[in-house]
């Protein structure tokens, strides 16, 4: 078996994979693209989906990694990283999302994003931010004010610390809860402007060194052409208690034209036809003109189903 992540270094909800892939002790296959559009490779094998990253095994594709992260325990057979339930899962969305849209407001303050894009001609700037407009179709990525991100994340900050001493978020190894939690410290000690915001919390700076320590595994790179051919001359794995959940779905039924699509932002439905619905993944079956049968994941959480 074969991990793909299509993924680029800057990417935040990249590095959360990464880190989770050095923790399991996983090799895999590295497909660096770009930040921005066009992404003419992958796209066929995802069906239009713009978020990153997006994790392949052949010709199935993952999208979003609250189904990366399951996907990757299975193969790692790992018991723990959900062990602690209820308690982990739920740090583990309110970091992927609140934390998350905290922790970008800060790296758009205008000290911030100007020290992130010193590098970038003002022809690649410009480039980015209609990419992220196209991405956000009017639904802003950013949804706390970049002048009171700073009190919002001063104070979990506060919290984390007085939570740390040792150890990780619920007991000795860590949980889902640190990987979603981890990679949004990383992007702001990655800002050369909102570094310093960590200096004064030695729990937290030694949780993320506990973290880090795990490393990205063992990988190679691959070229986008390559992992394209790849999904190409492989066939879909059908996944495990293949069902449609009645509960869930409602009137859809399996094997109907079906388009998901993300809730908050990157909104474009990605369309096949209906093959799992439960409670942890959503499954479709794409047939698409270059790559031929692909099935595409996707979380429950987070994202719609529609008939199409």
């Amino acid at each position: 078996m074969t991990l793909i992540l299509h993924h680029y270094p800057a990417s935040l909800f990249s590095e959360k994979i990464r880190v989770l892939l050095g923790y399991l002790r996983l090799d895999w296959q590295s497909v660096i693209i770009p930040p921005i559009m066009p992404r003419p490779f992958l796209m066929p094998l995802s069906g239009g989906y713009r978020k990153t990253p997006i994790m392949q095994i052949g010709a199935n594709v993952y999208c979003d990694t609250q189904v990366i992260c399951r996907a990757l325990a299975r193969v790692a057979d790992n018991s723990t990283l959900y062990a602690a339930g209820f308690p982990a899962e739920r740090v583990a969305q309110w970091a992927d999302s609140d934390l998350f849209r905290t922790v970008v407001a800060l790296n758009f303050r205008e000290a911030a994003i100007a020290a992130q894009m010193s590098q970038l001609s003002a022809e690649a700037v410009a480039a980015f931010q209609k990419d992220r407009a196209e991405l956000s179709a009017g639904a802003p990525i950013v949804g706390v004010p970049p002048a009171a991100a700073e009190a919002h994340f001063l104070e979990y900050l506060q919290t984390l610390e007085t939570s740390l001493e040792g150890g990780f978020l619920f007991g000795e190894v860590p949980s889902i809860a640190d990987f979603s939690v981890y990679h949004c410290l990383w992007f702001v000690d990655g800002n050369p402007v909102n570094k310093s915001m960590l200096a004064d919390w030695p729990n937290v700076q030694d949780y993320m060194e506990r973290m880090r320590a795990f490393g990205h595994g063992r990988f190679m790179q691959l070229s986008a052409e390559q992992a394209h051919a790849l999904g190409k001359n492989a066939e879909p794995i059908a996944p495990a208690n293949a069902r449609v959940d009645a509960r869930l779905a409602l009137n859809l039924k399996a094997g109907q034209n079906v388009g998901v699509s993300a809730t908050d932002y990157g909104r474009n439905p990605i369309i096949g036809s209906l093959v799992k619905w439960a409670a942890e993944e959503i499954v479709v079956l794409r047939k698409d003109p270059e790559v031929g049968n692909i099935m595409v994941h996707f979380p429950n959480t987070g994202f719609s189903v529609a008939a199409v």
